[in-house]
């Protein structure tokens, strides 16, 4: 996995779980997911399920410019892109996280933020935004009021292959990322 520079490590709070944070300095966008499921836990990359889309999903909206595997998750800095959740701990499912251990990750989430400075926090879901804000509803795409000053909130279709919305209506919002990525660094 890629971090900062060395200079800023020591800034960073350190991995808690199986999963470590992909991140690096300056990034376009950070994906902020709820935690990682078994799989992932297991395999130690990101977004690793049998159904999760969210390798094709990147690809598709060209957010990478190839489809990338799971394992090669460490490559998303080189794209300015990166991963790491609210809760480190690998569960079967977000159903298994209390809504006070999701808002437990909330310190360590703006403490990444204030790091490595993403453009955009792009949330996996809109349970991911609302366990993080604390707000009780949100719309698809980016929020009124960011949850960290200079950084634009973005709320997205879970990758997951269990959610409900069909694949090409997951991409629109993708391609939302990266519209409002070119718009602000215009």
């Amino acid at each position: 996995m890629t971090n900062p520079e060395p200079s800023a490590d020591a800034a960073l709070p350190p991995p808690e779980g199986p999963l470590p944070d992909v991140l690096g300095p300056g990034l376009a966008a950070l994906f902020v997911g709820f935690n990682p499921g078994l799989r992932s836990g297991a395999l130690g990359h990101h977004y690793s399920g049998r159904g999760n889309q969210f390798w094709r999903l990147l690809a598709d909206s060209g957010l990478t410019p190839r489809l990338l595997r799971c394992e090669e998750d460490g490559l998303l800095p080189s794209f300015g892109l990166g991963s790491t959740n609210l809760v480190a701990r690998a569960t079967a499912s977000a159903a298994d996280l209390s809504r006070a251990e999701l808002r437990a990750g909330l310190p360590r989430l703006a403490r990444i933020v204030e790091t490595i400075r993403p453009t955009v926090l792009a949330y996996t879901g809109k349970g991911v935004y609302l366990a993080a804000s604390g707000r009780t509803e949100a719309p698809w795409g980016v929020q009124d009021a960011p949850l960290f000053n200079g950084v634009t909130d973005i709320v997205i279709p879970s990758p997951s292959g269990l959610a409900r919305l069909p694949y090409g209506e997951k991409l629109v919002w993708y391609g939302a990322v990266k519209a409002e990525i070119g718009r602000l660094r215009a």
